[in-house]
């Protein structure tokens, strides 16, 4: 997919000979973003909200919002907790979402409750463990190669800067890269520096898969990290409707 580029033309302007120097062109690529969402059912049943899954996710089909590249449907049954997680080209289109009539009628929804959203920015060591969205392969199909689970992971930093956190990630991305880790068809490595909140999304082929990497030294080592403090992480499994937003990655 083609990223969306800015250009910032700068003019310097000469005043002793009144002549404006060719424009300097400056190429930015906006930042991809991560937009997790969290809710709870009031009211409703599984099989309902499954119905209801199924009647929208055409919005969010490739080319229908813009800035979106895709959209996986989670849940955790379990814990009553269901969502989405959503990859943007950059801040602007995930501010649209966040404005748009279609983002206002799901949170408006009577059976929809509790509603929790976070916005992070992409690290660009992401593109090493496959945590592109715009990049990696997805799949039309539910199959054994295909994304079945999701796993997000939060935490804080405690007497570290920013510059070195970002030397660790540069440190520790090839021990995600693609066969590395078991089951693990990518992650994305996220932040957001105003909340001082970092992580990553892991896409998974199965829950042995993620349930062994959270008893790996890998995982093990990055908890007892003494700068890394007060982990977050939260498992779901994929809907199967994902496969028409572009969100099931695939090995």
């Amino acid at each position: 997919m083609k990223k969306v580029l800015f250009l910032l033309i700068t003019l310097s302007i000469i005043s002793c000979k009144e002549k404006v120097n060719a424009p300097v062109v400056e190429i930015i690529t906006p930042q991809m973003q991560v937009l997790t969402v969290n809710y709870e059912l009031s009211g409703m049943s599984l099989d309902e909200h499954a119905q209801l899954g199924s009647d929208v996710v055409g919005n969010f089909a490739p080319g229908k919002i813009n800035g979106l590249i895709g959209k996986t449907f989670i849940g955790n049954i379990d814990k009553g907790v269901f969502g989405g997680v959503y990859y943007f080209t950059d801040q602007v289109s995930v501010d649209a979402y966040l404005n748009s009539n279609l983002w206002k009628g799901i949170v408006a929804h009577p059976n929809l409750v509790n509603f929790k959203t976070e916005i992070y920015s992409v690290a660009p060591i992401s593109k090493v463990s496959n945590g592109y969205a715009d990049k990696r392969k997805t799949s039309k199909e539910v199959g054994d190669s295909s994304a079945k689970n999701v796993l997000v992971v939060n935490y804080e930093l405690s007497e570290m800067s920013l510059e070195a956190h970002a030397q660790l990630g540069s440190n520790v991305v090839g021990n995600f890269a693609p066969g590395k880790i078991n089951g693990l068809i990518g992650k994305t490595f996220i932040g957001n520096i105003d909340k001082g909140v970092f992580g990553g999304v892991y896409y998974f082929t199965d829950q042995a898969s993620v349930d062994a990497y959270l008893e790996s030294d890998l995982w093990k080592g990055i908890v007892a990290h003494p700068n890394l403090i007060n982990f977050k992480k939260d498992n779901y499994n994929i809907a199967s409707i994902s496969t028409i937003s572009n969100g099931l990655p695939s090995l």
